[in-house]
């Protein structure tokens, strides 16, 4: 989608050959670009800027502008080399750019990104900086990870195929690729983070202290609200309380394991200064030590994406579940620790029901593409204009 600014005039048939992407998160906003294939990527680090989507839209749009034309001084390009532009949006987004709901990006009293028509007012600036009108397309920022996930794995085949993939960050994203393409039902299909489902009975004692949990939607009882960074700061607010503390020790005590005394400080202290930067910790720690407090409050994450994925298998029955996003930056032995503990959770829910669990049926596996949501974000946009 794009808007039409006057008085401009298409670019020569021939001159553009370079696809920009972007992927706007709430932390950072990267910026990369392709041939026109999408198959060529032409920049050897990405551009990298500090997202500042709090700041409202006027800044968002500047900053991007701003990104792109340092992709193409490096790329030694001009505007007119630019075929299109695509732009993730880490929430809903309807199919011509209007940014429907930000549960991670403010509240509807902060306006930050709410109900902004983004595809639109990115293409005027675009448009008018350029002269020339210049095609943006927006999309949800999971169902582009997703994307480029798929063509990762298979390329531009169209073999039957169902994947469901997920990304892990401040919100949990998801997306469903039937056949090659997005799947969005009548528009926001996918949005797996916002599932509500009961804790399963072999975990209940688990969760039993914090049985709803509020999501960032508002809602009570979103997958998103337990599988996320933000449900891990709210976690790990109760894992360091008296009572919190305790059932842990004695959860960990029935494995033959303990809280280290001095992670479990440095966490008290951190947290009362910067939560997210505490929660952050966490997954340093269950990593880097291999701590069992921090790895018992992962595997909270790891339990409730298992429960999705029973949730949804015999629903979909998908030939592969897919975990992105920022859970993929652990060593392989913690990714290899959390995807048995994800995998483990779905077989044991599982056998409490009438689906077959049998491994092969639906395989669990974290994604090959590194998350390139901006490529993604260039794929969806050639589909959607019949590339």
């Amino acid at each position: 989608m794009s808007a039409t600014p006057t008085n401009k005039q298409q670019s020569p048939p021939g001159t553009a050959h370079l696809r920009i992407g972007v992927d706007l998160g709430g932390n950072d906003v990267k910026l990369g670009a392709t041939d026109l294939t999408a198959q060529e990527i032409l920049l050897a680090e990405l551009v990298k800027k500090p997202s500042l989507t709090q700041d409202g839209p006027q800044r968002t749009i500047s900053q991007i502008i701003d990104g792109i034309q340092e992709v193409l001084e490096q790329l030694m390009a001009d505007w007119s080399d630019v075929a299109d532009i695509a732009v993730t949006v880490p929430c809903p987004c309807s199919h011509d750019g209007l940014i429907l709901n930000v549960p991670n990006l403010g509240t509807p009293e902060t306006k930050h990104l709410w109900e902004v028509p983004f595809g639109d007012l990115l293409s005027a600036e675009v448009s008018q900086i350029a002269g020339t009108e210049i095609p943006v397309f927006a999309c949800n920022d999971a169902n582009a990870a997703g994307q480029d996930e798929d063509f990762e794995r298979f390329g531009r085949s169209s073999d039957p195929r169902t994947t469901v993939f997920i990304t892990t960050g401040t919100g949990l994203g998801g997306c469903v690729i039937s056949n090659g393409g997005v799947f969005f039902g009548l528009g926001q299909a996918g949005e797996l983070g916002h599932m509500k489902i009961a804790i399963p009975a072999v975990f209940a004692e688990r969760f039993a202290a914090d049985p709803h949990p509020q999501c960032g939607c508002g809602a009570k009882g979103c997958v998103e609200s337990r599988a996320s960074l933000s449900g891990l700061i709210r976690r790990l607010g109760w894992a360091l309380t008296k009572n919190g503390k305790q059932f842990i020790q004695q959860d960990l005590a029935q494995r033959g394991q303990r809280i280290d005394a001095e992670v479990f400080a440095t966490l008290n202290q951190l947290s009362q200064e910067n939560v997210k930067q505490a929660a952050y910790n966490v997954r340093t720690f269950a990593d880097d030590r291999q701590d069992a407090f921090c790895r018992w409050l992962l595997d909270d994450w790891a339990i409730m994406l298992g429960a999705l994925f029973a949730s949804v298998a015999p629903v979909l029955h998908p030939n592969l579940f897919i975990i992105g996003g920022g859970m993929t930056e652990m060593s392989e032995s913690a990714r290899d620790w959390f995807l048995t503990v994800v995998r483990e959770s779905y077989a044991q829910i599982n056998q409490q029901s009438c689906f077959d669990s049998q491994p092969g049926n639906c395989e669990i596996d974290w994604s090959v593409s590194r998350d390139q949501g901006w490529r993604g974000a260039i794929l969806m946009g050639m589909r959607a204009a019949g590339n």
